[in-house]
């Protein structure tokens, strides 16, 4: 099913590509490195000159008229996210340095850098333009590898999650999300194209929303599963909650979880296969093979992922896929405050002699890293939570619990012995009469004497087994 859905994206990008201005590699390219040049030189000239409203004006208009309008940055973004991402960030050091106010050598110096950087990704594009076929068939293929991996991920992490907690019924409320997050990043990219095409900065605000709003629920997804980590608490878990196991509440948390994943990559997906088929002569048929080769690689990463993990232990399976969502959490959040400053929503205040770490999502600006250090924080907290506060309140709640049943168990001895001594009274009583319905009254006697010794038997091996299982989970607990 997975590999149908992401099949849409290939089939999308043909019905919308009329929308798109070609823009063919090295003929719109030269013009757009040299617009990027002269606003970059005139956000200098001003800066020198104290016009700050001014300066940030031309590096705008650099980045949204020139590098985005012309079709260059989607063109390398579906080839190289890394370089883009770059380029943007680097964007965003030049708006942050001019705003606050830094020595015009250290502008000039990053305008050098970030025209090195674009012009190294113009030239890689027309490179790869004059390559033929085989470069679009790879360029095609690991768009749809790369863009839709971390939802492969997810989906199948979450519905691997249902699958071993007993609730395998519910995985198509996951798949839901998905097919419906399919739907919703076409529809946005056509109307997107149709009436925001010009609106770049809504674009780039959009994307660093949806970012932002996946590191929050992945986050409480990431944490919700290491709480369940250990096997004496999930197991706890498991029989406290019986059918209310994954309330409703969970149940639409992990749907917008898978929804929130696909939706994130799906309309600029889009948009990436666009801009690569604008850029190259023909192809077509090459351009579906890397689509279709690429999908049956994202189908089989999803296969091995979604049957591989029903095989390991819940503990393991907990803690490695709240690990893996905490990454995606923690990176989303760098993208998304750099999508942002992109936007001009948020400023940038450059953090010096900082390199990005573009896997991590770690970009040089206090706003980023503010974020981020968040998060660590957060999940330092959690993890305290989890593993020391809450396994010691809950090791002296097990402790009351031991100790209510150990009273609950000697009452009930009490209880039994008191039946015990009546039952003997009532015996030597009807010693002293022969009449028949005492001679019967003595054998219920008897009976119920025996009984009660084979219930106080079971009560004494019933305690002994309770012994050892308590004490079992007071060690599971203390480690």
């Amino acid at each position: 099913m997975l590999k149908t859905l992401f099949s849409l994206f290939a089939a999308a990008f043909l019905a919308l590509f009329p929308l798109v201005q070609a823009c063919q590699a090295g003929e719109g390219y030269a013009n757009a490195l040299t617009e990027i040049e002269t606003n970059l030189d005139k956000a200098l000239e001003s800066h020198k000159a104290g016009e700050t409203s001014k300066a940030k004006a031309y590096v705008t208009s650099a980045y949204f008229d020139s590098f985005e309008g012309s079709g260059l940055e989607n063109a390398l973004g579906a080839v190289s996210p890394s370089d883009k991402t770059e380029i943007e960030a680097i964007f965003g050091r030049i708006t942050g340095q001019i705003r606050s106010g830094e020595a015009p050598e250290k502008v000039d110096a990053s305008i050098d850098e970030l025209m090195e950087r674009v012009r190294a990704g113009a030239a890689s594009l027309e490179k790869g333009s004059r390559s033929g076929h085989l470069s679009l068939f790879f360029n095609s293929m690991l768009i749809i590898v790369r863009e839709g991996f971390e939802a492969i991920l997810i989906i199948s992490a979450l519905a691997a999650y249902l699958v071993k907690t007993g609730k395998a019924e519910k995985v198509r409320v996951v798949y839901s999300g998905g097919v419906l997050a399919i739907v919703a990043s076409l529809l946005f990219a056509a109307v997107f194209q149709l009436f925001f095409s010009a609106a770049g900065a809504g674009r780039e605000a959009l994307e660093g929303i949806t970012m932002l709003l996946a590191t929050a629920v992945l986050f409480y997804v990431s944490y919700w599963l290491i709480s369940k980590a250990r096997a004496a608490r999930w197991q706890r878990y498991i029989k406290s909650s019986v059918e209310g196991a994954l309330s409703r509440g969970n149940i639409y948390t992990l749907w917008f979880a898978a929804f929130i994943a696909v939706f994130r990559e799906g309309a600029e997906t889009v948009l990436f296969y666009q801009a690569l088929y604008s850029s190259a002569s023909g192809g077509l048929g090459y351009l579906l093979g890397g689509v279709g080769v690429g999908t049956v690689i994202l189908a089989v990463i999803f296969l091995l992922f979604r049957y591989g993990t029903v095989k390991i232990p819940l503990g393991q399976f907990f803690t490695v896929t709240s690990a893996l969502l905490y990454y995606l959490a923690f990176s989303f959040s760098g993208k998304g405050v750099l999508e942002l400053q992109g936007a001009g929503w948020l400023s940038t205040t450059p953090v010096a002699g900082m390199p990005s770490v573009g896997f991590l999502g770690i970009y040089p600006s206090w706003e980023g890293l503010s974020i981020q250090i968040f998060l660590v924080l957060a999940m330092l907290a959690a993890l305290a939570y989890s593993l020391l506060l809450r396994p010691y309140m809950e090791r002296g709640r097990m402790l009351g619990e031991v100790a209510h049943i150990a009273s609950d168990i000697s009452g009930l001895h009490g209880t039994l012995d008191h039946i015990r001594q009546h039952a003997l009274l009532c015996q030597e009583l009807s010693v002293k009469k022969d009449g028949s319905e005492v001679v019967e009254i003595k054998g219920h006697l008897k009976d119920i004497d025996s009984k009660v010794h084979e219930v106080m038997d079971h009560l004494e091996k019933l305690e002994e087994a309770f012994s050892d299982v308590f004490k079992d989970i007071e060690r599971t607990i203390k480690k």
